[in-house]
């Protein structure tokens, strides 16, 4: 063994574990009737009395069993520990060295979310040291990502700054187009699913950096489907946790912007995940196993909602736009989780009943949890802010699955107590943020999971209580960036719409005519500026709204 692979932690097997875990010679944490081993790795989860071992154990020449390296999965590396992430790789340069450095600062110091940043932070930095197609991107993205912040900067000196900004970013693509034909290489010779999932991972997140999120959902939808057309049984063993998890969290990002996943591929992942949210105890006993029944209940959500779109007809309040920016990306309503419906056919309210109950059950079995956690003086920063999260994202997962079945916008109006708990916990998510975080601006690109922004978004379309819009704004105005969105596109978008509706406000009341649904935006990135449409539905028929916003 070299000093790299260190042993597995020792402990002693499990006598009452499930027959996955032991076929996978991994200690199960006995919970029925599914193991939490099981919930996070997608598989069948199933209880016999005896013991059977279906696959030979590894032994090495002592006969002592063999210890499993982590990363990579190939054997031809095996020192992976032993090499810090910033450490200077054969054949490196000086600037391609300090780019690195400065990815790994950066994919450190993040603000806590939902989502452990591992996949940054370790898988992709121990990944640099064995794979040039990572290091090439991980160079490209921290020249990239370099670029953003030098040029968010005050300078007195405007025109060297642009200079140096120019100079990064020119690197950053130099880097990149290197990293892409080595990626292709890889693919052509056959590097495995692992290989082109980490590929994928990396393409999407230099693309975040662009600001592009069309052409990075594009890039996570292919990785997506090779992570999908892996067998559920050999996931566990093609792929580590962090990129399984990376991937689940992009399919949910997905339906934040642009999904056109035909309904038959919803359908199916709706069945994988079926037997999960069946087996959803009553009470989660920790935070670890709220957030695994969290991602699969959300997931749910996010698939289930385009399975409805053939019986809302939200296309029916679109309308094309009059004057749209040459070489854009159109997206409307119907395309994406933020929809609304048209019409409504029978049998689809039976449908929205099971998958909003799910979500309550969520909502109730964490509600001891997330009380235990906000009231301790002990509880940890991260579990803190992690929880508050998660409660923030499942009202609103909340307030989107009951949506479904409004045919205007009045029935938003009896979730003021949702809307008005997303504001008070992202003020204190907020206030943590700013007390003790180094979390730049951009810091939130290399963010998979939904954190405050798209919550924020649902409030500021949905809710029409003005007081509760505008400390949303105000958060909006304070926070980072994350993912695929920027809180200052939300912002310039959320005004317009306000702005429409309160043209019209009687007694400083939005009344059900002058409330106004979002059904398009056009926009060309990385330009500043988009066209945002919505529409009006009036007792004399629809009427569309068509404004210009920049931010």
């Amino acid at each position: 063994m070299t000093p790299g692979q260190g042993k597995r932690a020792s402990h002693q097997r499990s006598k009452e574990g499930c027959d996955t875990c032991r076929q996978r010679r991994i200690k199960c944490d006995e919970t029925h009737p599914t193991c939490m081993r099981c919930i996070k790795a997608i598989l069948h989860c199933n209880y016999t009395a005896t013991f059977k071992v279906t696959s030979p154990i590894d032994v090495s020449s002592n006969g002592r069993r063999a210890a499993r390296v982590l990363l990579p999965k190939r054997d031809d590396v095996s020192s992976l520990t032993t090499l810090r992430p910033t450490a200077t790789l054969p054949g490196e340069t000086d600037v391609e060295n300090q780019y690195l450095k400065y990815f790994h600062q950066e994919t450190t110091s993040g603000f806590p979310s939902t989502w452990d940043w591992s996949v940054w932070n370790r898988l992709m930095l121990q990944g640099c040291h064995h794979k040039a197609f990572i290091r090439d991107a991980v160079v490209a993205i921290g020249a990239l990502h370099k670029s953003l912040r030098t040029s968010a900067m005050a300078s007195s000196n405007r025109k060297s700054t642009e200079e140096l900004v120019k100079l990064q970013r020119q690197f950053a693509y130099q880097t990149y187009g290197r990293a892409l034909k080595k990626i292709q290489h890889a693919i052509n010779t056959g590097s495995g699913p692992r290989d082109a999932l980490i590929a994928c991972l990396l393409i999407v997140c230099f693309e975040s950096h662009t600001g592009d999120r069309y052409k990075a959902g594009i890039h996570a939808q292919h990785g997506l489907r090779i992570y999908h057309q892996l067998p559920l049984k050999e996931r566990p063993s093609e792929v580590e946790d962090d990129i399984a998890d990376a991937f689940r969290n992009l399919d949910i990002a997905i339906s934040t912007v642009y999904d056109d996943r035909p309904v038959e591929t919803h359908e199916a992942l709706l069945d994988e995940d079926a037997y999960i949210a069946t087996a959803m105890p009553l009470v989660f006993a920790t935070l670890d196993e709220a957030k695994r029944y969290w991602h699969v209940i959300m997931r749910r959500c996010c698939h289930f909602i385009p399975t409805t779109w053939a019986h809302s007809s939200p296309s029916s309040l679109t309308h094309p736009f009059q004057r749209p920016i040459p070489g854009s990306f159109t997206t409307t309503v119907g395309t994406n989780i933020h929809t609304a419906s048209f019409r409504i056919t029978p049998g689809l309210e039976a449908q929205q009943r099971a998958y909003y109950a799910e979500m309550c059950r969520w909502i109730l079995a964490f509600a001891p949890v997330l009380a235990r956690i906000r009231r301790s003086t002990t509880s940890t920063l991260r579990d803190y802010v992690t929880a508050s999260m998660l409660q923030i994202q499942a009202l609103n997962g909340k307030v989107m699955l009951a949506g479904i079945l409004y045919v205007d916008e009045m029935g938003y109006d009896d979730h003021l107590s949702d809307f008005t708990s997303i504001v008070s916990l992202s003020h204190d998510i907020l206030r943590i943020r700013n007390a003790g975080s180094s979390t730049s601006y951009f810091s939130g690109l290399f963010v998979l999971d939904l954190g405050l922004i798209v919550p924020l978004f649902t409030l500021l379309l949905k809710c029409r209580d003005g007081v509760l819009r505008h400390q949303s704004i105000e958060i909006l105005k304070q926070w980072h960036v994350e993912g695929w969105w920027d809180p200052l596109i939300i912002i310039a978008i959320c005004k317009c719409i306000i702005h429409v509706e309160e043209e019209e406000m009687v007694g400083g009341m939005i009344l059900a005519q002058a409330r106004a649904t979002l059904t398009g935006k056009c926009h060309r990135p990385p330009e500043r500026k988009m066209l945002v449409q919505c529409v009006q539905r009036r007792k004399e028929g629809l009427r569309w709204v068509e404004r210009l916003v920049e931010w």
